[in-house]
């Protein structure tokens, strides 16, 4: 039955108290920092806003470290026919889909994953956010129902539309305010999933977001930068200082000039007097004082957030490991990105599997799918490489190649390796005297 319209309410007006919070957070990523929209202007003076926005960088940045490599799907019973299945189901998926599912879930350390069948009868998944969706769960984590709100394009009324989604049926409203009202003459229909097809990406609280860890410090560099541009703007025309003399400005020749247009365009003067003199007027800026302080939140950013540099300056020593150990923060934060992204690549597994059993009358079982995947930082495959050999007969063949960055399907390779390997069979069979027997099979004649 559609969901209880006073939870609705109530619902609508957690969601409400926290949208202005959310709203922030995209509006950083946007680079609609306070440091810019608040920025003091001063009247007759230069008034540049200069844009520096490192949270956006550092949240595309760890996207493309964790989203870089496609995901590595793998049977633990060695059941092919399933592996065959996801990739079928999952082509028409855009190949950044999961890039774009992580970045939205950096920017607001939660997103979700709708799951639909669409006009084509796919398997299909819409990612949202906390800007236009709800989840409720109870203690134990089990979602109860999800909200997602929504406005339609060219609408002019502007009216806030709202899919509520239960275990048993999805149902239809306006919004307006905190009530909602179903929509006269759509139906409410059935849930054919049988419970709320959604799963979360939960990175962490809204207090580890890069948002709340570095805003400070981006609106403190922004506020810096731009106050020495404008600096350097505003005495971009320097003053002349004369002293004991004074430069006629009015008085014309019979060219229409005067002394100072003279001066401007011989590029000289006469100074009347030993006395008189003429200075440029330039106003000390200790720079190192400002390039110190905008250096120390710069790298502060970097720290807090668990980046490195890549402008710096590498020193001598640019060993494969030494590489790899400036990456160890960044790597943490990808393991823990990357964990919170396989969660709901198991729920969306068990959604996709419950459409299969529907669709095609296949039973597959989520808990026999290994998934894995390698974030987008060098690895030294050659160092792995001299490892498995080095575990030759301690370790299959299957997992050793599964631990190289460049192998994405462990089991194709498994196949192509035991193709090539029979081939090579034939092949040497018929180079030792063997004929085909026009099966793949070679056969050696009695005698020979």
């Amino acid at each position: 039955m559609p969901a209880d319209l006073e939870l609705l309410r109530k619902c609508k007006q957690d969601f409400d108290m926290m949208l202005p919070t959310y709203m922030k957070m995209q509006r950083y990523y946007d680079g609609k920092t306070d440091a810019l929209e608040k920025y003091q202007m001063i009247t007759k003076r230069a008034n540049t806003k200069v844009k520096c926005n490192f949270i956006q960088k550092f949240i595309n940045e760890e996207a493309s470290y964790c989203c870089g490599n496609k995901i590595t799907y793998s049977s633990h019973s060695n059941n092919q026919n399933v592996i065959e299945d996801l990739r079928i189901n999952f082509k028409h998926w855009k190949e950044k889909y999961n890039k774009e599912l992580c970045k939205q879930s950096l920017i607001f350390n939660e997103a979700y994953e709708l799951y639909y069948i669409d006009i084509d009868g796919l398997f299909n998944s819409l990612i949202c956010t906390p800007l236009n969706g709800y989840i409720l769960q109870d203690d134990f984590g089990n979602i109860q129902l999800f909200i997602r709100f929504f406005t339609k394009k060219f609408d002019d009324t502007h009216t806030l539309y709202a899919d509520v989604f239960t275990d048993t049926d999805v149902s239809y409203y306006t919004v307006i305010g905190d009530v909602f009202t179903p929509i006269t003459g759509v139906k409410t229909e059935s849930n054919v999933f049988g419970k709320v097809p959604v799963s979360v990406v939960d990175i962490g609280s809204m207090y580890e977001s890069l948002f709340s860890v570095l805003k400070g410090l981006q609106d403190g560099y922004e506020t810096n930068l731009s106050d020495m541009v404008n600096e350097i703007s505003d005495f971009r025309n320097a003053y002349l200082a004369f002293k004991n003399c004074k430069i006629d400005d009015t008085t014309k020749d019979e060219n229409g000039k005067t002394d100072l247009d003279k001066m401007k365009e011989l590029g000289v003067m006469n100074l009347p007097g030993e006395k008189a003199d003429a200075k440029w007027l330039i106003k000390e800026i200790n720079d190192s004082f400002v390039q110190n302080t905008l250096n120390t939140m710069e790298d502060k950013m970097y720290q807090l957030a668990s980046h490195i540099n890549n402008n710096e300056k590498l020193v001598s020593n640019t060993s494969s490991l030494a590489l790899r150990n400036r990456l160890i923060g960044l790597e943490e934060k990808c393991t823990n990105n990357i964990q919170a992204l396989v969660d709901a690549i198991k729920v969306r597994l068990q959604f996709l599997f419950i459409y299969l059993k529907i669709k095609q009358k296949k039973n597959y079982d989520w808990k026999d799918i290994d998934i894995k995947i390698v974030p987008n930082i060098p690895t030294d495959d050659l160092m792995v490489s001299q490892i498995i050999s080095q575990l030759n007969g301690k370790l299959s063949t299957r997992t050793g190649l599964a631990q190289l960055s460049f192998i994405d399907n462990p089991d194709n390779e498994m196949k192509e390796i035991e193709k090539e390997n029979k081939d090579d069979s034939i092949g040497q069979s018929l180079l030792n005297g063997g004929e085909g027997d026009g099966e793949g099979r070679s056969t050696v004649q009695e005698g020979n």
